[in-house]
């Protein structure tokens, strides 16, 4: 990602990524057995913010900013979307 940043950056090409914690979507959900509710605990339990609950509309507004032009001058940039998961997790 941080590669294209640089070539496509030439052209005026942002290039970001999103990495958020899981998501009960219906692929995650049957990947990981577990319901709705099951995986936003999973991820509350683990999560270094507390009592925010991850859902589909948090990365859908991370890629909406993403792609705005609020962020015109962001790019290379790997968004986590994950409420701290992947720092309390380390």
């Amino acid at each position: 990602m941080k590669n294209l940043c640089v070539e496509l950056g030439r052209d005026g090409i942002r290039v970001n990524s999103i990495s958020p914690a899981g998501v009960p979507t219906p692929t995650g959900m049957k990947t990981t057995g577990l319901h709705r509710e099951g995986v936003q605990e999973m991820n509350s339990e683990k999560a270094a913010l507390k009592g925010v609950v991850l859902d589909e509309n948090d990365v859908a507004e991370a890629a909406l900013y993403l792609a705005g032009d609020e962020a015109k001058f962001v790019s290379g940039v790997n968004l986590m979307v994950d409420g701290g998961f992947s720092l309390s997790s380390a």
